[in-house]
């Protein structure tokens, strides 16, 4: 359960607030509001399990803002823990919001709740706060709104080119530069890969842009991300790319579609939050086994003490360990089992 979106719901339950029962809602980076009163809201959410999951709930669910000024009553927002998307978010909402409506936040303790209500208040001059499963709540009236600071906001948070060339915003997995795993897998990769290759777990591309650049006898690249911010980086970052490439938003678990002859993959041990995960990449390793080739390869990288040979034993009937270093792991799978 999403402890922030239930301290959400304190000062409506408490009557600080009332019930918005009429007029448009938006919830930014939208969860499931158990007990929620309200009228049905627009809901905004970039990571697809979670997007399928509000979708199912209230009937629709985006990952892009959207494209509106001042057309909503309510907006509420659960920041997430990268600040800079966090304030981008806050700022889009100033934006999204009436002049006389309100906006209202709520985030864990630990993921920063109290810098998330001290960015509300310095955005819009003046908010209340409250406490509440351990997380901060704070609300407000965008009708003063500092419009410059949403607009540096929103702009400190936007795509950005590396020093190393590689398309990447706020809020995407290694934003600052390649993550040590993915160096390791990419030293590793031989330029012999061919045929149709997927990228599960694609982030912003750049084990797909090393493939496209190095292996000549690769056809085709699937890259399957579930962070939407992430698949827009990597779209830029294959945009000059030699060989056909697709883009999908997607659960890894649940939405691939086809068969290749290799499928690479970093994949995430956590879903979201801090809580490591490992049941995810596992699962990331029976879908790879499910859609290969039967000569097909899986190369994966992951952390050194994460328990994944059980689940690539049982999904392959050779597992290689080629590169064990720096607390990480490179694996090559071959023969897949069906």
């Amino acid at each position: 359960m999403n402890m922030a979106a239930q301290a959400l719901l304190h000062p409506f339950d408490t009557g600080r607030l009332p019930w918005p029962t009429s007029g448009r809602v938006c919830l930014l980076n939208a969860d499931e509001l158990q007990g929620w009163n309200g009228t049905r809201f627009d809901c905004v959410q970039t990571f697809k399990p979670l997007a399928d999951a509000v979708g199912r709930r209230y009937g629709h669910c985006v990952p892009d803002v959207p494209d509106a000024r001042c057309e909503y009553d309510w907006v509420l927002v659960l920041p997430p823990r990268a600040r800079a998307w966090s304030r981008a978010l806050l700022a889009h909402a100033a934006q999204l919001a009436k002049p006389d409506g309100c906006i209202v936040i709520s985030a864990g303790n630990d993921e920063g709740g109290k810098s998330h209500a001290a960015d509300l208040k310095q955005l819009l001059g003046e908010v209340v706060e409250a406490a509440k499963h351990k997380c901060r709540i704070a609300w407000g009236s965008p009708v003063r709104f500092d419009t410059q600071l949403a607009d540096q906001w929103i702009a400190a948070a936007g795509p950005k080119r590396r020093a190393d060339g590689v398309w990447t915003q706020a809020g995407v997995f290694s934003a600052d530069g390649v993550d040590p795993a993915t160096a390791m897998l990419l030293a590793e990769l031989p330029a012999g890969l061919k045929g149709r290759v997927a990228d599960f777990g694609a982030g912003a591309g750049v084990i797909a842009q090393h493939i496209a650049r190095h292996c000549a006898g690769v056809e085709a690249l699937v890259l399957y991300e579930a962070e939407a911010r992430a698949l827009a980086m990597a779209r830029r970052n294959l945009a000059d790319a030699p060989i056909p490439c697709e883009f999908h938003w997607a659960d890894v678990t649940r939405e691939v579609e086809g068969r290749f002859d290799v499928v690479v993959s970093n994949p995430p041990f956590h879903a979201t939050g801090k809580a490591g995960l490992p049941a995810l990449g596992q699962a990331f390793i029976e879908v790879a086994a499910a859609h290969l080739a039967p000569a097909g390869e899986l190369w994966l990288v992951a952390n050194a003490h994460l328990p994944y040979e059980a689940a690539l034993t049982r999904s392959f009937r050779e597992v290689e360990t080629v590169r064990a270093a720096r607390n990480y792991k490179v694996i090559k799978a071959t023969g897949p089992r069906r």
